[in-house]
């Protein structure tokens, strides 16, 4: 599944069903674009899993809302239930951990 960038409109609706790791990010953190390129390898690797962008700086209502106030801030969701929450850089292996723990 190709990583989906989303909005105040979009949101809720994206993280609803099923496994869901939303990246909150802003484009001038220099630690969200290493870690943009991160989530790009996973999604090559494992592209059934639903990766989810939000541009804290574009959409600032939404970082609020889900209490964002450093990024990057990486949140695992199961069925629209939080289940994670991770500030700073994630590498593939920790990621894929919390695959293995929170989707099966």
């Amino acid at each position: 599944m190709a990583i989906q960038y989303a909005d105040d409109e979009s949101f809720k609706e994206q993280i609803k069903e099923g496994f869901v790791i939303v990246d909150f990010f802003s484009t001038t953190c220099v630690p969200c674009k290493a870690f943009s390129r991160i989530l790009e390898e996973l999604d090559a690797e494992l592209p059934f899993i639903h990766i989810v962008k939000v541009n804290t700086t574009d959409y600032p209502k939404l970082a609020k809302e889900n209490r964002i106030f450093a990024v990057p801030t990486v949140q695992f969701y199961k069925d629209g239930e939080k289940k994670y929450e991770n500030v700073g850089v994630m590498e593939v292996e920790e990621i894929k951990k919390k695959i293995t723990e929170f989707m099966y």
